[in-house]
């Protein structure tokens, strides 16, 4: 009876842990190919983050099944949905907080790209842009804009100061954003050769070339993204301007 017990008990263990990994793994591709796509989770350090809270939570659901199934037990099925719930609370929790500090936009601004996450732009910023609320930012990954002074020198003025003093620059108040095209020619001007990607990722050559082999033939360059935890690059065309890729690169 005992041994009949203890195998019922690791099968609902094992089915627990299965389940468990089959969401962790589904909520893995929402955030790292969605929310945080090609090397936006490297560079917003989320990654860790989401390892740690999906990974915890994984683990601990199935090890109190182990530890609390007993098949004569009559509160079984209120214990087993006790654990299941409080673990899918911890699980939506953690998901919630990973979308709430997602990346809404890559926004070239001056000499670079800034990766702007949706927790940078405040409700009066979003109110002067025309959005209703923060739900109106992008939901399923960053969208790619570029930022622009106001043609009034002196509203010009007030925003180089304040980001001067205060660090608040231009990338976080989408009411000066543009269109990303409409710059294409001042991004031509400011991009970085593959040669100077080279010199400066000297010591990583392969992970340099692996990245420009996938575009072998077109003229390329980069530019400087600067992120949260990280920066990295963003591989561009040396022609059009238009992004390829974010890749794992010092810029």
């Amino acid at each position: 009876m005992l041994v009949l017990s203890n195998v019922k008990r690791f099968h609902a263990f094992g089915w627990h842990l299965l389940i468990s990994l089959c969401i962790a793994s589904a909520l893995a591709s929402v955030v790292f190919f969605v929310w945080y796509p090609q090397a936006l989770a490297y560079a917003s350090g989320v990654g860790e983050i989401f390892i740690l809270l999906v990974g915890v939570d994984v683990v601990l659901g199935p090890a109190i099944t182990l530890i609390i199934f007993n098949p004569l037990k009559k509160e079984l099925k209120r214990d087993l949905g006790v654990v299941v719930a409080v673990q899918l609370m911890a699980l939506l929790y953690g998901m919630y907080t990973v979308f709430l500090a997602r990346p809404v936009y890559l926004v070239f601004n001056l000499d670079r790209f800034d990766v702007v996450y949706a927790s940078d732009i405040t409700e009066e910023d979003l109110l002067a842009a025309g959005l209703e609320s923060s739900w109106s930012l992008p939901m399923l990954g960053p969208d790619l804009v570029a930022a622009k002074l106001p043609s009034d020198s002196v509203l010009a003025k007030k925003i180089v100061l304040k980001a001067i003093t205060t660090g608040e620059d231009i990338q976080y108040k989408p009411q000066y954003y543009v269109p990303y095209e409409s710059l294409s020619q001042v991004v031509r001007v400011q991009m970085k050769s593959i040669e100077n990607l080279r010199k400066v990722n000297s010591a990583h050559l392969d992970n340099v070339e692996a990245v420009v082999a996938d575009y072998e033939g077109g003229k390329l360059a980069y530019m400087p993204v600067v992120a949260r935890a990280h920066n990295v690059i963003a591989l561009v065309d040396g022609m059009s301007a238009e992004v390829l890729s974010i890749d794992n690169l010092r810029p």
